[in-house]
C-alpha cells in the first residue's frame, strides 16, 4: 500500500509541473504579443509624422525659421573672473565678476576663442571706466550688459568679420 501511496504521489506531481509549465508558455507568448504590438503601434505613429515634417518644407521661409530655432544656444565662459578696483572717495572698493557670453553660431565660438585677448581687454577698459555707486543699482548692470555685448559685437565685426553674439551673462557680480 505505500507503494501505491507513492505511485499517486508522484502522478500528481508530474501532473502539477505540466501545467505550470503550459502557464509559463502562454505568458511568455503573451508578452511577445504585447511587445510586437507596442512596436507596431510605435512605427504608425512614426510614419504618420512624415507628412506633417514635410509641410513646412514648401514653404521656404517658414523652414528657415525652423531650423534657426532648433540650433542650441552655446556658452563661452571668459576665463579666468575679471578683478577691477575703483577708487570711491578715500576708500578702494573692488569688482569680481564672471562673464560668460551667449551664441549659436559655431564661427562666433571660433572668433571668441581667437581673438580672446583682444575681448578681455575691451572687457576690462569698460569695467573701468563705470562709476561704482552706479554699479551698485540693477539699471547700472544691465546698462552694462548692454554696453559690454555692443562692444564686444563691434570687436568681433572688426577683427573676424562674424556676427552672432545674444547676450553678455553675469554669472558673479560681487563688488565690495
Amino acid at each position: 500500500m505505500a507503494a501505491e501511496q507513492d505511485l499517486k504521489l508522484d502522478q500528481g506531481e508530474v501532473e502539477e509541473g505540466g501545467g505550470s509549465k503550459k502557464k509559463l508558455i502562454i505568458i511568455v507568448v503573451a508578452i511577445v504579443l504585447l511587445i510586437a504590438i507596442a512596436v507596431g503601434a510605435t512605427v504608425f505613429l512614426m510614419m504618420g509624422d512624415d507628412d506633417s515634417a514635410e509641410e513646412p518644407a514648401i514653404e521656404g521661409e517658414a523652414a528657415e525659421v525652423i531650423e534657426e530655432g532648433v540650433i542650441p544656444a552655446q556658452y563661452i565662459k571668459m576665463k579666468p573672473k575679471f578683478i577691477v578696483n575703483f577708487n570711491v572717495g578715500t576708500r578702494q572698493r573692488f569688482l569680481q565678476t564672471s562673464i560668460e557670453i551667449m551664441t549659436r553660431s559655431q564661427g562666433v565660438v571660433d572668433a571668441i576663442e581667437l581673438h580672446n585677448p583682444m575681448l578681455r581687454n575691451e572687457i576690462v577698459r569698460i569695467l573701468s571706466e563705470q562709476d561704482f555707486k552706479h554699479l551698485r543699482m540693477p539699471e547700472g548692470r544691465v546698462e552694462l550688459k548692454s554696453l559690454l555685448q555692443e562692444r564686444l559685437i563691434s570687436v568681433l565685426k572688426s577683427e573676424a568679420d562674424v556676427d552672432g553674439i545674444e547676450a553678455v551673462l553675469f554669472t558673479n557680480f560681487v563688488m565690495q
